[in-house]
């Protein structure tokens, strides 16, 4: 009798196992494609109000003596307009650059051919994109992060022949807190297309640059009062309540010392973005400030969380993932508070309620306003123009698993101030 129940009490935490295992995938499933949306969707900025080549003049602040060239990772130039001005001469009579997507152009928002080139004015559009290989040679082969693991290449190799010229792009979206293995994929990939900062193509969620007249933002005052008819103080979107960076602790705690709509399968409250984007028209009118934090504190890793629903949103965005250096990098200047700036929840807290008094500090964190733009990065056109570099160099990640999730890259609960030398990371 004790061996049968023992038994059944062995099955019992096994199917108890079980269920957490799935409640788990079902959670991170659709975050991780509602993530691809939102990035694919910000491939095509140019639907927004600015434009890279227009009228503007534009200069990298700070940048130092030496040349920015288009496949050196330079530490004040992420290289982005450089790469997507390029305009080699090419030989017309000569095929298109034949580009191969990975499980197909479903997943990309593009249509097959020279569409996506000529849609973004490319200064090359001598390229085509394939979603089938169809037994035909391709010049570029494009892999999301999800789609690389160590039991791919036979599998990948064997379905396209990879001739010695072939360039071989990884693709990455989410942070390597999400993404497989790639022990053993050493010489394997040689592009890397991500947020990463040294990356050989930065594709990040948006880009702002700054006019090449400015000069510091104390000069700037914003041009409205982005206080006016705001009456709620803090809000945030959460679909994922098993980050690694403990966010969900750090909201609930925020939560005992100040106002704080808490959105999402994690939260209390419900708001259906899909429909309308009434979210975002809320968030707008109603709150102050955004808690934009990234479900992983690692290098770079900034999402739409802050451009897409802080920014364009006219809500100062409250962050937590990246370093606060990658921040500074990447964001308008002024235009956040990084969690790090304090040394715990309750001192955030208070300077949120001070700043809810003081609509002139307030509208400090939107000087940046007048400072510069928002660009189309012109992801397609940036692949293309560098496909066709008469230059360009045989190159390849040596050990690619060490370059995504090498040390420091990503510090699970930890604030990156914890780490010694964290502000000297980049660029590697």
């Amino acid at each position: 009798m004790a061996v049968r129940c023992s038994k059944v009490k062995r099955q019992f935490i096994l199917l108890i196992g079980l269920f957490l295992v799935l409640t788990f995938i079902l959670q991170m499933v659709p975050s991780y494609f509602e993530v691809q949306t939102n990035m694919l969707t910000a491939l095509q900025f140019a639907k927004f109000e600015s434009r890279l080549l227009n009228n503007k003049s534009f200069t990298v602040a700070n940048r130092l003596n030496d040349p920015v060239a288009l496949w050196k990772v330079h530490p004040s130039d992420d290289r982005i307009l450089l790469q997507a001005k390029f305009n080699p001469k090419i030989d017309l009579s000569l095929s298109p650059k034949r580009i191969l997507l990975e499980q197909g152009l479903a997943g990309w928002n593009v249509n097959d051919g020279k569409q996506a080139f000529v849609d973004h004015d490319c200064p090359v559009k001598h390229c085509e994109l394939h979603g089938h290989p169809n037994g035909e040679e391709f010049d570029a082969r494009i892999f999301k992060e999800i789609e690389l693991n160590s039991h791919f290449l036979g599998g990948a190799q064997a379905e396209v022949r990879r001739h010695s010229d072939q360039v071989w792009i990884m693709f990455a979206l989410e942070s390597p807190e999400a993404s497989p293995s790639y022990v053993g994929l050493n010489d394997v990939i040689n592009w890397t297309a991500t947020y990463r900062y040294d990356s050989t193509m930065m594709t990040p969620y948006d880009k702002f640059q700054i006019y090449d007249n400015f000069t510091q933002i104390s000069d700037y005052k914003s041009d409205k009062n982005y206080a006016q008819g705001k009456t709620k103080l803090a809000a945030i979107f959460v679909s994922n309540c098993y980050a690694s960076n403990a966010r969900l602790e750090y909201v609930k705690e925020l939560q005992q010392y100040m106002d704080l709509d808490f959105y999402g399968s994690c939260g209390n409250l419900r708001c259906d973005k899909g429909e309308g984007n009434n979210c975002f028209q809320n968030l707008q009118k109603e709150y102050k400030f955004y808690l934009s934090f990234e479900n992983a504190n690692c290098r770079d890793y900034i999402t739409e969380k802050f451009f897409l629903n802080a920014l364009r949103h006219d809500v100062v965005p409250v962050v937590m993932g990246a370093h606060p250096d990658d921040y500074r990098r990447a964001a308008p200047p002024g235009s956040f508070i990084h969690v790090e700036d304090f040394p715990n929840a309750q001192a955030l807290a208070g300077h949120l309620k001070r700043l809810n008094e003081q609509d002139d500090e307030y509208n400090d964190y939107f000087r940046w306003k007048r400072t510069g733009q928002f660009v189309d990065t012109k992801f397609w056109c940036r692949i293309c123009s560098l496909l066709w570099d008469t230059d360009l160099p045989h190159q390849s990640i040596h050990d690619l698993e060490q370059w995504w999730r090498g040390e420091n890259i990503c510090i699970g609960k930890r604030r990156w101030d914890e780490i010694s030398n964290s502000s000297k990371l980049h660029v590697r």
